[in-house]
């Protein structure tokens, strides 16, 4: 068994959400439209995406499942490019991109880099 560290489980929330948020841009849902398929709630799917709070499982493995996302290997720890590559595939695919969400990704990318930089 593999025990983590607070800023390991803080990589492994923030890939969580971005893997989320990559899959439901991917299927081309709003959080709304997802919220209501995985029978939750859009202001909850957009805490999980921003990594704002630890969600309970069985809320992950809703949405998980509407997304078909394999719901174990949401909690692998990825490597800081695996990371980085999800901040800019989501970024990609970001249709209604505002200076607000394009700050959240800058923020969030040096954040990525600053939590692997604790880890090394």
């Amino acid at each position: 068994m593999t025990n983590y560290s607070k800023i390991e489980i803080e990589i492994i929330n923030i890939s969580l959400g971005l893997t989320i948020k990559l899959k439901r841009l991917e299927h081309k849902l709003s959080q709304l439209d997802l919220g209501i398929i995985s029978e939750t709630d859009n202001t909850l799917v957009g805490r999980i995406e921003r990594a704002e709070h630890i969600v309970g499982w069985n809320v992950i493995m809703l949405v998980s499942q509407k997304l078909n996302i394999n719901f174990s290997s949401l909690f692998a720890l990825k490597t800081k490019e695996e990371v980085l590559e999800l901040i800019e595939d989501c970024l990609a695919l970001e249709t209604k991109l505002t200076q607000q969400k394009k700050a959240f990704y800058d923020k969030l990318n040096a954040r990525v880099k600053e939590l692997y930089g604790k880890i090394s």
